[in-house]
């Protein structure tokens, strides 16, 4: 199902203020790339996984600054480029 796989597997979650990301992949998964148009934001979504694990966030940059949270707001008429990087924070 459409829905499970983006919500539950690449971490693609929406709700009515925004959109969280909360990957939960193949620990074989290197990397991936999903555009999503939400509420007339257009994410490009890219999350690599340098170290080869199945869930957790070392970082999360949208067009170049790092955010503080997994929750990205929308912003109509924007395209938002979103860079994760999934990891173990030390």
């Amino acid at each position: 199902n459409y829905h499970a796989v983006t919500r539950y597997i690449l971490g693609i979650m929406p709700d009515y203020e925004g959109l969280l990301i909360d990957p939960c992949i193949p620990k074989d998964w290197t990397e991936y790339q999903v555009n999503r148009k939400l509420r007339g934001t257009l994410f490009e979504i890219h999350v690599s996984n340098p170290e080869g694990i199945c869930k957790g966030i070392k970082s999360i940059k949208v067009n170049g600054s790092e955010l503080p949270t997994r929750y990205i707001p929308y912003r109509p008429g924007d395209t938002l480029r979103v860079d994760v990087t999934m990891g173990t924070i030390e």
